[in-house]
């Protein structure tokens, strides 16, 4: 899994008015609620439909955060990418191998990923809605790059606490992503060994890190 997968969650958020709330005010409500998180922690729920076969597929996980640069992001079946602060560790079962990659300025935590993204997309709606009981705002988005394979984002944010409930992405060809978020946790303490990565036994590590200079 690549930490590109987790990104669609942070996307940005714009738009008209709902609940009384212009897309400018919930964005505002948003960043401000993430740049008082010092921790954060979810579960997830990735949930994919393939058009053509039309068949549906659904992965769950959990994701860690610590500021500034440590994350964790654990799927069932025991996929896992971790960062800590120096170095991300991916650890693919199916492969049985880890690959080792320096932590560099281009690899961004969702927290700097939600705001380079409220530049990529063009607000079109923002509606009243209910998700699993609850009410919340749905904004809906397009690509500002009409070339994109996504034709539409769709995002559900929890109107008391800026909380992001699920993200759908809509591409051309009928195919549909969506990430289901739960059991949010804001600036609770989180052990380091979460962040931390022990390579298992007998499986093959790959380290895409410059040697020392000696």
């Amino acid at each position: 899994m690549r930490l590109w997968l987790w990104v669609v969650l942070w996307v940005g958020l714009a738009a008209s008015a709902a609940f009384g709330q212009s897309g400018d005010q919930i964005i505002a409500m948003v960043q401000k609620r993430l740049a008082s998180y010092k921790t954060f922690s979810a579960r997830f729920e990735k949930q994919f439909y393939w058009a053509v076969l039309d068949k549906y597929r659904s992965r769950e996980g959990r994701i860690y955060l610590r500021r500034p640069n440590r994350f964790r992001i654990e799927l069932e079946g025991g996929d896992v990418v971790v960062a800590d602060g120096k170095a991300v560790w991916s650890y693919v079962v199916h492969n049985g191998q880890v690959v080792i990659s320096p932590y560099e300025a281009e690899i961004k935590t969702p927290w700097e990923v939600f705001f380079d993204y409220t530049e990529r997309y063009v607000p079109i709606a923002v509606e009243e809605s209910a998700l699993r009981g609850r009410s919340c705002y749905l904004l809906i988005m397009e690509p500002e790059n009409k070339a994109s394979v996504i034709e539409q984002m769709r995002v559900w944010v929890d109107p008391r606490r800026g909380f992001l409930l699920q993200v759908e992405q809509r591409e051309a060809n009928g195919n549909r992503t969506a990430y289901v978020l739960r059991d949010h946790r804001v600036n609770r303490k989180i052990d380091g060994e979460v962040f931390t990565f022990e390579v298992p036994e007998g499986v093959e590590v790959l380290d895409t890190r410059e040697p020392p200079v000696e």
